[in-house]
This record gives structure tokens, C-alpha cells and sequence, in this order.
């Protein structure tokens, strides 16, 4: 797995490090994810070991389950943003999962945060950005409450919902997080407009970087 920097994540021109600095958003571009990269969720995944698998799922899913689940994941409904590296490897992942409700319910509209890290990417804070990112999509989306479900042992996730002022409780070894959104702003709607295009362009210049990179080494 990857183990650059971190500094490799700063959005790589002048222009684009202004606008993050003066709308006060992060130096890190957080592409949504679609059908088209599956795979590279699949692949992400695939790569947990054994104790990160329980930590993200609550159990250590085999690769079946895994490619189960990724498989599931309903973009049309949900929403998925990721971190990548070089080479279009995802570092990064978390799925904005949308809960069933009935039509007639009367209980807040809700949604589910799961969240994945490459083990080398850990430390920097950038669990804590793709959180951040996903709760202004909800926030956006007209989603009322999020909730994380974790384990009690996973530290990690737990610093996360205390940054995001979650309400934590615990029973028998799980643990709930949950959080009241507030309604959507004008200016979260443009902040979230900025990130979106932010993200592609950086994402289109690693990706031309990397393909200039491949034909050097051939060349």
C-alpha cells in the first residue's frame, strides 16, 4: 500500500490552495465515488486486514462478504466519497448509507457513516475530513440524524464522533453514535459545490501525472 507524505494530498496549485484557505476547506480533495469505481472499493477493502475488517464491519468479514457488500452499495440512493493516492489507489473510503424507512414514518430521516482507512494513512486527520465531508452531504440531502455503529474497542472511530460532538452510548461491547444534523444552508450548499470541484480537478491532475509517469518509465 501506498506510504507517500502526506503532503501529497495538498491541492497542488496555488490557485486551488487560496480558494481551500479562504472558504475554509480542507486541503484535501475528497472525490465522490460512483459505479465506475467499484473496484477500486472492492480492492480498497480487500486489503483490511483481518483486525480492520472487524473494526469497519463489527466483524472480520471474509472476502465473500466483502465483495458482497461493496456490490450492494446503492449509488443512486447513497453516497460514497474517497481519498485517493497514486495510481488511482483508494486510501480512503466512507459510505453515507441512507436507512430504510417506512413512507409513513414519522421518526427523523436517518443515515448510517461506515468508514474505512489505508493503515499507513492513519494519524493525519484524514478519517476526520471524510467525516466532515460526508455530513455535509447529509446536511445537504435533507438527512436529520446519522448514526455510527462501532465497536467499543475502536478508539479511533470513537475520537471521531467526539470531534463531530456525537452523543455516544454503549451496550455489550457495541457502541451507538448519533448526531442531529442541522437543515441546509445557502452556504453549505456552495461550500459543498466547491469541494465537488476541487476534488475533480485534483483528481484529473493525479491522474494525468500518474499516465505521464507510466510513459517516463517506458520511454
Amino acid at each position: 500500500m501506498s506510504s507517500e507524505p502526506i503532503e501529497w494530498f495538498d491541492i497542488p496549485s496555488v490557485l486551488g490552495r487560496r480558494a481551500a484557505s479562504i472558504l475554509g476547506l480542507s486541503k484535501v480533495p475528497i472525490v465522490e465515488l460512483d459505479d465506475s469505481h467499484r473496484p477500486l472499493i472492492l480492492a480498497h477493502l480487500l486489503a483490511l486486514d483481518e483486525t480492520d475488517r472487524r473494526l469497519r464491519f463489527s466483524y472480520a468479514l471474509g472476502d465473500a462478504a466483502i465483495a458482497k457488500y461493496t456490490g450492494s452499495i446503492d449509488f443512486e440512493r447513497d453516497s460514497v466519497f474517497g481519498i485517493f493516492g497514486r495510481d488511482d489507489v483508494l486510501l480512503g473510503v466512507v459510505h453515507l448509507a441512507e436507512l430504510n424507512q417506512p413512507k409513513d414514518s414519522t421518526a427523523p430521516k436517518g443515515a448510517e457513516l461506515g468508514l474505512s482507512l489505508d493503515a499507513n494513512m492513519r494519524g493525519h486527520g484524514l478519517g476526520t475530513l471524510l467525516f466532515q465531508r460526508a455530513l455535509r452531504r447529509a446536511r445537504n440531502e435533507g438527512i436529520e440524524m446519522l448514526f455510527i455503529y462501532t465497536l467499543m474497542d475502536n478508539e479511533a472511530m470513537l475520537r471521531i464522533a467526539h470531534k463531530l460532538n456525537m452523543r455516544v452510548s454503549n451496550a455489550d461491547g457495541q457502541c451507538e453514535a448519533h448526531l442531529r444534523v442541522e437543515p441546509a444552508s445557502t452556504s453549505s450548499m456552495v461550500r459543498e459545490f466547491v469541494d465537488e470541484h476541487l476534488a475533480d480537478i485534483d483528481h484529473l491532475f493525479k491522474n494525468s501525472l500518474g499516465q505521464f509517469r507510466k510513459w517516463a518509465e517506458e520511454f
